[in-house]
């Protein structure tokens, strides 16, 4: 074997190591990275409090569980128990599997299986829905998903609903049917 024929073997063998050791750390695929985990923060047994401008009490829930994302304004709130406060008393409760309370448009959002009714009325006023966007600030409620409305012996079921609970008015459309039932 010549000294050229073992220069040659010598750099094929250098050409291959040097190719592998390259395709091996720098010619892989890029790899998706997974976005980071946005920062926020859990708090267990809540109870929070919102109020006014005048810093009067407007509303309030407990809960078991509530998760705040640091780059969103949305709480996310599990089986929350609400209350609405009308002249500093309970007005309405409402309970809920969950919700999200958007702290941006004072907004919060019951998405599973809402249970309301009214606390301290001599005459109890109660209603189911599927999901209620309720409006803090005017105190406005709506739904799209269905909802059962009780009051005395009246029964009203509908698809669409807006609540006033401030001026404790109802309207119900799509698919209505009410029954009255005298004692």
């Amino acid at each position: 074997m010549t000294k050229q024929t073992q220069q040659i073997i010598l750099f094929t063998i250098f050409a291959l190591v040097s190719y592998f050791i390259w395709k091996y750390f720098f010619d892989r695929e890029k790899i998706v990275q997974d976005k980071p985990f946005t920062k926020g923060y859990s708090v267990e047994n809540v109870e929070l409090k919102i109020t006014d401008e005048s810093g009067q009490l407007t509303a309030r829930f407990i809960s078991p569980n509530l998760t705040r994302y640091t780059d969103s304004p949305i709480l996310h709130i599990n089986e929350p128990l609400f209350w609405t406060y009308r002249e500093g008393k309970e007005h309405w409760v409402l309970e809920s599997k969950k919700a999200k309370y958007d702290t941006d448009k004072e907004e919060i959002d019951f998405s599973v299986k809402l249970i309301a009714h009214t606390v301290n009325i001599e005459q109890p006023v109660s209603f189911e829905a599927n999901s209620l966007l309720l409006n803090l600030k005017n105190k406005k409620a709506t739904t799209q998903d269905g909802v059962v409305f009780k009051q005395n012996n009246m029964i009203m079921t509908g698809q669409i609903a807006k609540f006033d609970l401030t001026q404790e008015t109802l309207e119900v459309n799509n698919n209505v049917k009410a029954i009255f039932k005298s004692q």
